[in-house]
């Protein structure tokens, strides 16, 4: 987990907010704070999305802004890797899986039991049981599965159901780890974050003395 504390002096501002309220001026800096926020998240949207290739709008569901106190805020950015299916619409090759601007070789999109997910071997086997009902003589099944017959239950006249154990390669979801450039993109919109508090906290400042001389 990543955690960046960013504190501003606020010292060159005391001559234009003197004369406002402790409430006027905390409405000002709360603006600030949420406005500041929202400008993190859409320059660590767009700077890591020109870094990774991922699209912005999937960027933007791991960043968010939390109103901690009425003085501090708070910026979250999660770093866990994303799945490979919710980078844009899969699409089946003969040398593997494209999504967007990303290409994983060997790679395919699961269709039934995770409709859009990517999918790779891991170069592992495991051992599976799996379950066939098919209506039809003993002898034809047997045939079928090449003899790993387990288990048998009747289902009706003609019906039966096998219990089957096969050995078959592992398979895992695919992901992009993106946690070294989103650091390193976030390190950098935090630093310039202070100067933009600082520009937007002003402006504030100024619409708060407006409303009190009106």
């Amino acid at each position: 987990m990543l955690r960046l504390k960013n504190e501003i002096d606020i010292q060159p501002l005391q001559a234009l907010y003197q004369g406002l309220s402790d409430a006027a001026f905390q409405n000002a800096w709360r603006r600030a704070l949420r406005k500041t926020g929202n400008w993190v998240r859409v320059h660590v949207a767009k700077r890591l999305s020109t870094a990774t290739r991922i699209p912005q709008k999937v960027i933007k569901q791991r960043v968010y802004f939390f109103l901690r106190s009425q003085m501090h805020g708070k910026v979250w950015l999660g770093l866990n890797p994303i799945e490979a299916g919710r980078l844009g619409s899969a699409r089946q090759t003969r040398a593997g899986v494209t999504v967007g601007r990303h290409r994983f070789p060997g790679a395919w999109v699961m269709r039934y039991r995770d409709p859009g997910g990517v999918y790779r071997r891991t170069g592992r086997w495991m051992t599976v049981k799996r379950k066939v009902v098919v209506n039809g003589p003993k002898e034809k099944l047997l045939a079928t599965v090449q003899g790993k017959l387990v288990r048998v239950v009747p289902k009706g006249p003609r019906a039966r159901e096998y219990w089957v154990t096969q050995r078959r390669e592992a398979y895992e979801k695919v992901k992009v780890e993106w946690d070294a450039a989103a650091e390193s993109v976030f390190r950098e919109v935090a630093e310039e974050s202070r100067q933009r508090l600082l520009e937007i906290l002003e402006q504030e400042i100024r619409w708060e003395i407006r409303k009190a001389t009106q």
